[in-house]
């Protein structure tokens, strides 16, 4: 038996997450992908300014726990819903690739706060 809360006007947020072998996780980046028509996204807003700023910080870190906790290795989507309304997110899956339409690019510059060097 599933038990579901109502959550009128959820949001559908995404996190990109990549675990190694060693136990590691970062959350590299977020969006929102409300916007969808029979359950195919339609377009993607990242990063997702619906949720707070320390609400979104809270799903990454969920995020990485997941990706530790599960000694997952690569790169994966955790997809969440969010009620704006209660400020509050629920996990829905962990997907073991990265979406189509991943936004990486931020990844690399200076600015993002997980900026790679190589």
């Amino acid at each position: 038996m599933f038990m579901m809360q109502l959550c009128k006007g959820a949001r559908h947020l995404e996190v990109q997450i990549v675990g190694d072998e060693h136990g590691n996780a970062v959350a590299i980046n977020g969006r929102d992908c409300s916007t969808q028509r029979r359950f195919q996204k339609i377009f993607e807003e990242g990063p997702p300014i619906v949720a707070k700023p320390d609400t979104f910080k809270r799903m990454e870190k969920a995020a990485q726990r997941l990706t530790q906790s599960i000694g997952y290795t690569g790169a994966g989507t955790v997809e969440y819903l969010y009620n704006e309304e209660l400020d509050e997110f629920y996990f829905l899956e962990l997907n073991p690739r990265l979406q189509v339409c991943s936004s990486w690019p931020p990844v690399f510059t200076p600015e993002h706060p997980h900026y790679m060097t190589t």
